[in-house]
């Protein structure tokens, strides 16, 4: 009985989610978010008002991530496609000239030296004190930082293509008709856009034929 109490009537948060349109109300807010973020980084980026846009864009995002993962109602797959771009763009906008492989490699530094001084074993107790510790922590550090630098450049590119003002422009105005579409129940603006050049793509292949 307590057990039945206690668990979770994820039928119940499914129903509430779809009855109250909360995907669709959170990913238009989203839309409107990155709207704002973009007319305040225009007017002043180093104003409150735009930093304050960007911290919720964050938290919008990661409310929305928190939405999409507990609730049992499978999203349409364009509608995740869209939802996930939306998403790592707010998210991220805030660290993307963080350069994280630099900060990671110094952590492994840190940890690679404490470790380092607990050998005793020979003859690899040799690298528990003076420079061959300093050395051999550095080597990890820097093994460390050319294995993260590619995925880093490779995400931050992502970053920073999305967060260029026009394509968030894009973004937040795709955000918004998605959520439209979504709750007056047509399909999605990414469905649409890919049977689209579908439709395009076969007619093209008949005029040749």
């Amino acid at each position: 009985m307590a057990e039945a109490s206690s668990s979770v009537d994820w039928d119940s948060i499914a129903n509430t989610l779809a009855e109250y349109h909360v995907q669709e109300i959170v990913l238009a807010i989203m839309g409107i978010v990155a709207l704002l973020i973009v007319y305040s980084y225009l007017k002043d980026k180093e104003s409150g008002q735009y930093k304050l846009f960007v911290l919720l864009g964050v938290l919008m995002g990661i409310l929305m991530i928190i939405i999409c993962v507990t609730s049992p109602v499978k999203t349409a797959k364009g509608t995740t496609i869209i939802i996930a771009i939306g998403c790592f763009a707010l998210i991220i906008r805030p660290v993307r000239d963080v350069h994280f492989s630099v900060i990671i490699a110094l952590m492994v530094m840190v940890v690679a030296y404490l470790l380092l001084g607990g050998i005793t074993q020979e003859p690899f107790n040799a690298l528990a004190t003076g420079w061959p510790r300093i050395i051999a922590s550095f080597i990890a550090g820097a093994i460390a930082y050319m294995l993260l630098n590619f995925a880093e450049a490779l995400v931050m590119g992502v970053a920073k293509f999305l967060n260029a003002w026009p394509v968030l422009i894009v973004l937040a105005v795709v955000c918004i008709v998605e959520a439209v579409c979504v709750y007056m129940g047509y399909d999605s603006v990414y469905d649409m856009i890919v049977n689209f050049a579908k439709e395009k793509t076969a007619s093209n292949l008949l005029m040749w034929f």
